[in-house]
């Protein structure tokens, strides 16, 4: 189920980043970042709005639109990125962005990962101290689930809902930013 809701979100980025290729000629890059962002913001709304009963077609719809974000957004700065600079920089400027990207998704999946691991930590100190972050992981393994009493089985999942639902604030937080940032992409640019 996992790889079902990731994978939805590897198509959204694809199919978006052709579009976004067509609709910077047509509507230029800030148009395209903008509506890349608030795919990004709609797609963690989605996320924050996830229950338990959702089930995974919920998830897979926010994946779906957060990766549509993505593809909008990573084409159109690519592309506003290379505009900006002169012809013998390009290529600078486009590793310096990759960099940047890369750097920033080992950064965030760090901060994220700190954040999970804090939010259990806190729920399970409040409602039962002798759980730890690693017992989280017996929900993942059938046998493991199966020999887990109900009341113990129920603290974890509530808390890894609750840590997963922090998290996912989070990442709103930060949809929010890059889209009030990506309003301030100029809307017209010198000529190269």
């Amino acid at each position: 189920m996992a790889g079902f809701t990731l994978t939805t979100m590897s198509i959204g980025w694809p199919i978006a980043s052709t579009l976004s290729g067509k609709m910077l000629i047509s509507i230029g890059y800030r148009k395209t970042s903008i509506i890349g962002g608030a795919f990004l913001v709609l797609g963690s709304f989605a996320f924050i709005t996830m229950s338990a009963s959702s089930g995974p077609i919920w998830a897979a719809v926010g994946s779906f639109v957060v990766g549509a974000g993505m593809g909008f957004t990573s084409t159109a700065f690519i592309v506003s990125i290379q505009s900006t600079v002169v012809w013998q920089q390009r290529g600078i400027a486009t590793a310096a962005n990759m960099f940047m990207r890369n750097l920033g998704n080992t950064i965030g999946a760090a901060l994220l990962g700190g954040i999970l691991n804090n939010r259990l930590v806190h729920y399970f100190s409040e409602n039962n101290q002798s759980l730890t972050v690693e017992d989280a992981n017996k929900l993942l393994k059938l046998e493991e689930r199966k020999q887990l009493v109900d009341s113990v089985k129920s603290i974890l999942q509530e808390g890894l809902t609750f840590s997963l639902h922090s998290v996912y604030y989070v990442v709103l937080t930060f949809a929010v930013i890059s889209l009030l940032l990506i309003l301030f992409i100029p809307k017209k640019t010198r000529e190269t």
